[in-house]
């Protein structure tokens, strides 16, 4: 049964209080989902014997610190059957942790007679993962993008990462991204992004929607209604969009849709402005019933589960994480991601309730979204869990270095590769936005496979730090510089600049690839998507000639480089 079609069972049953969602039929024929159908009625008797409280507590999920389960995450599980828990790295430092942890809070669910909980991760690939060691860490959304055979990539990907979250106890990624980076200042979203062609993007979300359908794990398209063109990160600020409609048709919504035809399960909203689509001032479009009810249910048809980001992100701190996972309900979101605030945690548990008692909210709303997060759960298997097998450790790393390999994109040779003479080699090790154990950085790998390479590693370039740089660089015959998003980080910019003055520099971009813009006297030109292992190995391979690149660009690069730009030797 596909997921699409066990989601809309849930959502034929909300029909009461939300308009009927039609279901396009999908472009190709859908790979087959191995969980079970939750019918109605099946539905209806795991929904029957939760009191209020408990009802509340399914549309919520939480996150906690360190790596054992706390006292205030063990009460909101037992006292409020809270629906499920968002994972992040203090949580687990490697797969074996994640694994005991799922089993630990599912043993809770299963004590205190609430339904089990939706373990979910931020699993994406690339520029965030939470959990690498034990696992594998593979090529983000952009890389994939920029292979020879992008949907065949991603499917790859897919099935490595499903396979490896359901063997460790997580039924949920929250990926894939299906937002369209067209702005090259994004700070947030960037290489996440499978590109800046609308069609491109919306055929691989297709593809790895499908690829998890065929999996025990869930998808979750976002950032809805599109993260993409924003040049604000949503996690510190406010972002907006001022398109007009045509254009969000055009553009920000073509994956979303495509997303929905292939049967996603679920699609997060968006803490952002888009007066297009609601002209409140300064309303989220996650806080917007125009959108998180009109457009996604009404409009596009959507009968999954609809989940806001992380409430506690400073895009809503004027509001309050409590109030504004109140008002998201209220706006259609059915399950709330509440971070680590416990006090926020237990206040926006109880204004539901108070919401739902007092009639604000019709008891009818409540259990709509409740159908949608249980149907949700029996379409991960939860309630018919099965002992699943040991993903293969090294076939999952074999699949990460062939996909590396083919992601990496030559824009420009400039004569200096494959690299000759002496080496200086310079690069960040923040290359991803978010940071694991298990971490690497390009000058050490580089140096690893050429023992003559000087390398130097920093995680801010000061200017007395850039100035050594310089000064030792003088000594090289060519400079690589591994870097991540110069265009937003000063430091590194300059950085950059004062070693292109000096040397022939190779600019290697580690995160977005739009950092040959703001390096327009770098002799050479290199796209990475990433600084993982695996990417950085295969990064190295084609500065020492090791392997050709065969990569391609994504993305536009304006006035520079179009989408399909890449070189395939190094002159």
């Amino acid at each position: 049964m596909r997921r699409r079609t066990i989601l809309a069972s849930a959502g034929a049953l909300a029909a009461s209080c939300v308009a009927p969602a039609t279901d396009a039929p999908p472009s190709r024929t859908p790979t087959a989902s191995p969980a079970p159908t939750p019918t109605p009625d099946r539905v209806e008797r795991l929904v029957a014997p939760l009191s209020l409280e408990q009802r509340v507590g399914q549309l919520m999920s939480v996150a906690f610190h360190g790596p054992r389960v706390t006292a205030a995450l063990e009460a909101m599980i037992r006292g409020r059957a809270v629906g499920g828990v968002v994972l992040r790295t203090e949580n687990a430092e490697d797969a074996s942790a994640l694994a005991a942890l799922a089993a630990d809070l599912q043993r809770i669910a299963r004590e205190a007679g609430v339904p089990p909980l939706l373990l979910s991760l931020d699993q994406e690939g690339g520029p965030v993962v939470r959990v690498q060691r034990g696992m594998t860490a593979l090529p983000g959304q952009m890389a994939l993008a920029a292979t020879p055979a992008p949907e065949d990539s991603v499917r790859r990907a897919v099935a490595v990462t499903a396979s490896e979250l359901a063997a460790n106890g997580v039924r949920w990624n929250l990926a894939p991204v299906a937002d369209v980076n067209d702005e090259p200042r994004n700070p947030i979203i960037g290489n996440r992004s499978f590109g800046s062609d609308p069609r491109r993007v919306a055929g691989l979300v297709d593809a790895a929607v499908r690829a998890y359908g065929a999996s025990p794990v869930l998808s979750c398209a976002k950032h809805f209604p599109g993260h993409g063109s924003t040049d604000v990160d949503s996690h510190t600020g406010l972002p907006r969009i001022a398109s007009d409609r045509a254009r969000l048709d055009r553009v920000e919504l073509v994956p979303f849709r495509a997303a929905i035809a292939a049967g996603v399960p679920t699609v997060m909203g968006a803490h952002i402005v888009v007066p297009a689509l609601d002209p409140t001032p300064d309303l989220p479009v996650s806080l917007s019933s125009r959108v998180m009810t009109g457009l996604l249910r009404g409009e596009l048809g959507f009968a999954g589960l609809a989940v806001t980001d992380d409430l506690e992100m400073g895009a809503l701190a004027a509001i309050g994480e409590a109030q504004a996972g109140l008002r998201a309900f209220a706006a259609g979101a059915d399950h709330l991601l509440f971070r680590f605030d416990e006090a926020a945690q237990v206040d926006g548990h109880a204004r539901i309730v108070a919401a739902v008692r007092d009639g604000a909210i019709p008891v009818s709303r409540l259990d709509a979204a409740v159908r949608r997060v249980l149907a949700a759960k029996i379409a991960a298997g939860l309630y018919d869990a099965a002992p699943l097998p040991r993903p293969d450790a090294a076939a999952g790393a074999a699949v990460a270095m062939d996909l590396a390999r083919q992601s990496i994109t030559l824009l420009r040779g400039g004569g200096i590769l494959p690299l000759r003479g002496r080496v200086y080699a310079v690069a960040t090790t923040q290359a991803d936005i978010a940071s694991v154990p298990g971490d690497g950085d390009l000058a050490t790998e580089l140096a690893a496979m050429r023992g003559d390479v000087v390398a130097r590693r920093f995680a801010a370039a000061s200017e007395g730090f850039i100035a050594g740089a310089v000064a030792e660089a003088r000594a090289a015959d060519v400079v690589v510089a591994g870097v991540a998003d110069i265009g937003t980080n000063d430091d590194q910019r300059r950085l950059v600049g004062a070693l292109a003055a000096v040397r022939p520099t190779v600019l290697v971009s580690l995160r977005a690839p739009y950092d040959v813009l703001d390096a327009p006297n770098a002799a050479a030109a290199v796209c990475a998507y990433g600084g993982r292992v695996a990417t950085l190995r295969a990064v190295a391979e084609v500065l020492t000639g090791a392997r050709r690149p065969v990569g391609t660009l994504p993305v536009d690069i304006p006035g520079l480089y179009a989408i399909g730009a890449g070189m395939k030797d190094f002159r």
